[in-house]
């Protein structure tokens, strides 16, 4: 009798694990793709979104492609994106909601005398028209590095749309991530790069540069992002299988309230237009 009763416990002790088991796989989301968003942003907002739901993160990052990738492959529940879907995503039964707002910068060596730059002369960079420093008032006799982030992320194929290229200068490179971007830059005194405001908000080992676009000078403020007065900016996005539903639908609408727009202007992003 004694046995049956012990065999009996033991077994609803295995049923307890079980079904904790079970539980705790329901209360898990999981993100892939756009490494901005996964490194700058999704980490505050897990941090703030736990203490509403009882719920855990489980967060990796590269690119948007890669995060589509892994969204149709059931290898994660919400990918983020810096671009809209394409319609052939939507025929696979994709569906994206818009977030929030970034700004391109650009950014150089801190050795750099270089201190603003007009979008025109921007757009010739990454044209291949101007190819030196001293085109610029800059040293001379050196090559500009352009240091892009990959073809398959969404800064890339929307930077192509804003600032008006085909494809990069030849004297250029495309680092694994954009959140790489800071890093080469510092170790290339003669390179200029492309990458997310949020990411070197708060960096003081590079330069900032200013921006002249149409004659006058435009901040990245979220005044400026707001009315479009600052030319390069982008959506951010997430992704999911379908509508999304459960604890997913719940954290997408996070960024809606005051705690969620809190997350995103502390992440260096900005908010959303009125709609």
């Amino acid at each position: 009798m004694m046995a049956k009763k012990m065999t009996m416990f033991a077994a609803a002790v295995m049923l307890i694990f079980a079904l904790s088991a079970i539980s705790e796989a329901q209360e898990q989301i999981r993100y892939d793709g756009s490494a901005p968003i996964g490194k700058l942003l999704m980490p505050k907002a897990a941090q703030e979104f736990e203490k509403r739901e009882n719920v855990k993160f489980d967060l990796h990052y590269k690119t948007t492609g890669y995060g589509i990738e892994k969204l149709l492959a059931d290898g994660c529940d919400i990918a983020g994106g810096t671009r809209a879907l394409e319609q052939s995503e939507k025929d696979k039964g994709l569906v994206e909601t818009e977030i929030c707002l970034d700004g391109y910068v650009f950014i150089v060596h801190e050795s750099n005398p270089i201190k603003q730059i007009a979008s025109e002369q921007i757009e010739d960079i990454f044209k291949g028209k101007i190819s030196t420093w001293d085109e610029l008032g800059g040293p001379k006799g050196n090559k500009i590095t352009v240091i892009s982030p990959p073809a398959d992320t969404g800064y890339y194929l929307t930077a192509k749309k804003v600032i008006g290229f085909n494809a990069l200068p030849e004297n250029s490179m495309e680092v694994n991530m954009t959140t790489e971007v800071y890093t080469s830059v510092k170790a290339y005194p003669f390179s200029i790069g492309l990458t997310s405001h949020a990411d070197i908000m708060d960096k003081k080992d590079v330069k900032l540069l200013e921006i002249l676009h149409k004659g006058k000078r435009a901040k990245i403020t979220q005044t400026h992002i707001y009315f479009g007065t600052y030319p390069y900016r982008q959506s951010l996005y997430f992704f999911t299988k379908g509508e999304p539903v459960g604890n997913v639908k719940k954290f997408i609408a996070f960024f809606t309230t005051k705690e969620g727009k809190s997350v995103i202007m502390e992440s260096g992003f900005f908010l959303l237009p009125p709609k």
